[in-house]
């Protein structure tokens, strides 16, 4: 409590020594001698604009500090299955410097199906996993 008596937090400085002690206490580990151990890189402060420090919160588990891709969707899952996707869910286009010379109208709409249709393919495949969480590294 003492090393938070500063400026920024010094009025809050009991709220968050509880907080400290609560988050170490989270991480304890035991090893097979007894020995008790408290891995301190396992908390983690993840820091949100706009709100107060009198607002900050505790997360037993893990939290994301990321953005909604639409505002509609929930902030907080609870049982959540989590799918961790390294490609994106966005309409397939072509590589760059990739050129396609289309005679046809029709066949012009075939590809744009097609490439509509690999998208659906793909969000399907995720959903059959029953995840009902996606992170995505791209879009």
């Amino acid at each position: 409590e003492t090393s938070m008596a500063s400026k920024i937090i010094g009025s809050d400085a009991d709220f968050f020594a509880n907080m400290v002690v609560d988050a170490v206490t989270a991480v304890k580990r035991t090893n097979a001698k007894g020995e008790e151990k408290y891995p301190i890189k396992s908390v983690n402060v993840l820091k949100a604009h706009g709100g107060s420090s009198g607002e900050s919160v505790l997360v037993k588990g893990y939290a994301l500090n990321c953005t909604v891709a639409s505002e509609g969707m929930p902030k907080y899952i609870k049982n959540a299955k989590i799918a961790c996707l390294d490609f994106n869910l966005q309409k397939a286009k072509m590589a760059l410097g990739v050129q396609v010379l289309v005679d046809d109208p029709e066949k012009l709409d075939g590809i744009r199906q097609r490439e509509s249709d690999i998208t659906k393919e793909k969000i399907q495949k995720v959903r059959a996993t029953g995840g009902n969480v996606i992170l995505v590294s791209g879009g």
